[in-house]
């Protein structure tokens, strides 16, 4: 039987691990694990700790003519959730600059702030991809309104 190799995120419990999806293999089935450790997302966040909209509003885009559905880094060919991915994956300030010449220090404070909205949130707003005038009005009228208190 040749060997397979599959990668499933997870949570300790003692001496359990908890994964995010069955792993496909038999009950009884003999494994070797490699334990790394992630950046774990606080399940809940306070109102504080909920990032401002306006630190990344304006940088990471809807632009149609780039990505017909998917977030980009204003003024740029780059996906926002695959730089999100890489942020989430440990890669540096150095790192991402070096690889992505293009992005700048504010645009990698954005991402981060983007980075913090929980991934179910960040998906929703790419629902709306398919009308991004009306998404553009609703976080503009979202803008204005934070601007405002």
């Amino acid at each position: 039987m040749p060997s397979q190799t599959t990668k499933l995120k997870g949570v300790v419990r003692g001496k359990t691990i908890e994964l995010e999806r069955e792993p496909d293999l038999p009950d009884g089935q003999a494994v070797t694990v490699r334990l790394e450790p992630i950046k774990p997302i606080p399940p809940e966040r306070s109102p504080d700790e909920i990032p401002k909209l306006e630190l990344w509003v304006d940088r990471l885009v809807f632009d149609s003519s780039v990505h017909p559905i998917e977030r980009i880094v204003k003024g740029t060919n780059l996906e926002v959730e695959a730089l999100v991915a890489e942020l989430e994956q440990g890669r540096s300030a150095e790192d991402m600059l070096r690889n992505h010449p293009e992005l700048t220090q504010e645009d990698l404070v954005a991402l981060r702030e983007y980075a913090r909205i929980p991934a179910g949130l960040r998906r929703s707003f790419g629902a709306w991809a398919e009308d991004a005038e009306e998404l553009d009005r609703y976080i503009e009228l979202v803008y204005k309104e934070r601007r405002a208190t």
